[in-house]
């Protein structure tokens, strides 16, 4: 529909005979671009009952998911080379499965019988060396713990500093009549056997709760003296972690083994799920089926012929524009696979609406660039480079960096243009690891020192660059919302949009073309404005600054045709649309200033940066110093020979420990602030002023095969009647 546009969707509507139905489906499938329409829904017919192999599906499937499951085998990416599989019919893929399952389930289940059992005696042999080993200093046997006819025993921990305690209460409980053992231990707390007459027991077992005595978990059957015991535990764990280990083993073995087919056959009994599923949106007459679906309006073309070739004659395929469609239809958005990380930020922040304009495409090239404007830095840059290539390398080779890291592996592509701009803004600003004396700045204007003395204009230079940054930005986002309102022919939006861009330009212009400091110069009757061009005045002062070139017309004839004029107009236009339309006013007469000023964060994450990664290079030993050669590239000097800082001429290096300690605390840390701030700069300041999201994600029918191909062996018959 346009470059930055959703595509505009439209109905198919899809009517064929019943026994077709297969056919359909898998053509469907293989068109990719068909979400299905809840048509049983809309028509209020009931929900069609599912045969006794479709039930199967589901009962199969659960007996692979517990064998994956088990086996531990990774669903999520593709570990070899795909099984062909014949899933033409619901029968043959059941077959296929059923061969899987029946090969390899009761061996699979009888191992995690045998593992379940081994690890829990072996958890249980744990138990009893550990009591073995707690009775030690004790020498008690553990056959003697319990309750007899006539004592009751017991032996557990006491706390630190409760043991003369325990002792005087046993004594004033019983009269005296009851043995005590107490063996101190490293913790502090001490191990203890009691012995009381079975009278007793109720009145003692109350003290020792009070005194938080925890009681060793006798084993049963268990005799003999503690050193054997634990002895014996441990031998018995030898066998039982081998026997597990064996286990295992065999499991590992069956899992290299059976696989792919393993993976294969639960890849496509999950295909057969959401194909039973996809059938509650179609409906059913005696002789045919009948289901609708939204499609791009640029697919049209392709799925006619592909359900031809998949179904025959017994086929009719209708497109259908419903009024409707702008409103209800989902949104399909289309983009080079390159620029899918962009676009997932995008989606994350909303999926675009049928009146949005996408900005994956600006943003693809906006967001690095503005991310390397805040962390310009020619060596940091280059390891977020060969990160990217990394993570782009084994998302290639479809290698698995788990949940967390998985974040860089998808978004490698945006990583790798983040570290290239990170590396220009190093060069144009002169930083290399955070140190300013490797690289002289290819703009001049950041020169690091004048006359051996810090450069005092730097940090004006780049806050009126940062602002700059933002003016263009925020302009590029109004001009996008006033083409939207072309676009869609909403002309008093367009009046007010058009007001808007002339009125952020004026206020632009006055800023940079007129005075920053003095508003009241604005509308002086005498004198000249001069003509803001971004970027080329950074240096130069405002006003006449002998770059901006004049204009013939005092700042107050300026202020009145390109700030007060168009103000008013916004103001009219936007009041004309109700409440709606007076907020979207307030939103842009503040925005216009505070979302400038907000860009003025890149001067101040820029200047952190450099500042912290500085305090690790000036203030840590240099241990090895790095020097450089003197570099020029087509007479331009990239490394001089020397710095003069501070009346002192300085050769070109590099502290390496200092370099790496702010590398790893500081260039990582300001690496993510840096891309939450940009993040940040898209989403509410430039969003702001055209994007609104709001839309549905078009959803299509399609299967997802990581470890399947089909075999495609269909004949299709002449011809149906189709009712």
């Amino acid at each position: 529909m346009g470059f930055m546009s959703p595509e505009k969707m439209i109905v198919a509507k899809v009517v064929s005979h019943r026994e077709r139905e297969r056919s359909v489906l898998l053509a469907l499938e293989e068109f990719k671009f068909f979400e299905f329409i809840d048509v049983r829904r809309q028509a209020g017919l009931v929900e069609v009952k599912r045969t006794r192999e479709e039930e199967t599906v589901f009962t199969a499937l659960d007996r692979l998911d517990k064998i994956v499951t088990s086996l531990d085998l990774k669903t999520g990416k593709r570990t070899g080379s795909y099984v062909e599989v014949d899933d033409s019919s619901l029968q043959k893929s059941l077959e296929h499965a059923s061969e899987v399952i029946v090969a390899i389930e009761s061996e699979v289940l009888e191992i995690d019988t045998d593992l379940m059992v081994a690890k829990t005696e072996l958890e249980r042999q744990r138990g009893i060396r550990d009591v073995a080993n707690s009775l030690k200093p004790l020498g008690v046997d553990p056959s003697f713990i319990g309750t007899t006819d006539f004592t009751f025993t017991t032996a557990g921990k006491v706390p630190s500093g409760r043991q003369d305690e325990l002792e005087w209460s046993l004594n004033e409980v019983t009269e005296g009549t009851f043995t005590l053992g107490i063996h101190p231990l490293k913790d502090g707390s001490a191990a203890t056997v009691i012995t009381v007459s079975i009278e007793m027991k109720d009145a003692v077992e109350r003290i020792l709760s009070a005194l938080e005595f925890e009681s060793f978990p006798i084993p049963e059957g268990e005799s003999g003296r503690p050193e054997k015991i634990a002895e014996d535990a441990i031998a018995r764990m030898i066998e039982l972690e081998n026997e597990i280990s064996a286990l295992l083993q065999r499991k590992h073995t069956i899992a290299s083994e059976w696989g792919l087919r393993i993976l294969a056959a639960w890849e496509i009994l999950l295909l057969e799920k959401q194909r039973i599923e996809i059938k509650s949106q179609i409906v059913y007459t005696d002789q045919s089926i009948k289901m609708w679906g939204w499609i791009p309006e640029s697919k049209e073309k392709l799925l006619e012929p592909l359900l031809r070739e998949r179904v025959g004659a017994a086929l009719e395929v209708t497109f259908d524009r419903p009024d409707f469609a702008e409103h209800e239809a989902p949104t399909y958005i289309s983009n080079p696979s390159f620029m899918k990380p962009t676009e997932d930020v995008v989606k994350s922040f909303g999926v675009p609406s049928k009146h949005d304009l996408d900005p994956t495409k600006i943003m693809w090239l906006s967001f690095p660039l503005i991310f390397g404007f805040v962390f310009a830095d020619v060596g940091q840059g280059f390891l977020i480079l060969l990160i990217g290539l990394g993570a782009l390398r084994a998302k290639r080779k479809e290698q698995d960096w788990g949940a967390i890291l998985g974040y860089v592996q998808n978004g490698a592509e945006g990583l790798i243009l983040m570290g290239i701009f990170a590396m220009v803004g190093g060069f144009l600003f002169g930083s290399f690891f955070g140190s300013e004396t490797v690289i002289e700045p290819l703009w001049h204007t950041f020169v690091h020192t004048i006359d051996g003395e810090k450069n005092p204009y730097k940090d004006a230079h780049m806050l009126k660059l940062s602002i700059e940054i933002g003016a263009v930005h925020l302009s590029l986002g109004i001009l996008l919302n006033l083409y939207n309102k072309l676009k869609h022919k909403n002309y008093r939006e367009v009046v007010a949009a058009a007001s808007y861009l002339m009125l952020y330009l004026g206020f632009v212009n006055l800023l940079f073309g007129v005075s920053y400091n003095s508003i009241g110069e604005w509308f002086s009757s005498t004198g000249n404005v001069y003509l803001w061009i971004p970027f080329a005045g950074i240096g130069y002062g405002t006003g006449n600054n002998g770059i901006y070139p004049a204009l013939p017309i005092s700042p107050m004839i300026f202020s009145i045709v390109m700030f007060i004029i168009p103000f008013a107009l916004m103001a009219i236009t936007s009041l004309l649309g109700g409440m709606d339309g007076a907020v979207a006013f307030l939103e842009n007469a503040i925005g216009m200033v505070s979302h400038t000023v907000s860009y003025a964060r890149i001067f101040a994450l820029n200047t952190v940066h450099i500042i912290l990664s500085s305090v690790f290079i000036e203030m840590l030993p240099p241990l090895v110093m790095i020097y450089f050669p003197e570099l020029t590239l087509f007479g331009v000097e990239i490394i001089p020979h020397e710095f003069f800082i501070d009346g002192e001429h300085v050769a070109a290096s590099l502290p390496l420990l200092g370099a790496i300690i702010g590398t790893l605390i500081v260039g990582i840390l300001e690496g993510l602030l840096g891309f939450m701030h940009t993040l940040r700069l898209h989403y509410v300041e430039w969003f702001s002023k055209f994007y609104h999201a709001g839309g549905v994600e078009f959803k299509p029918f399609c299967a997802k095969r990581l470890h399947s191909r089909p075999i495609r062996l269909v004949q299709v018959p002449s011809s149906y009647t189709v009712q």
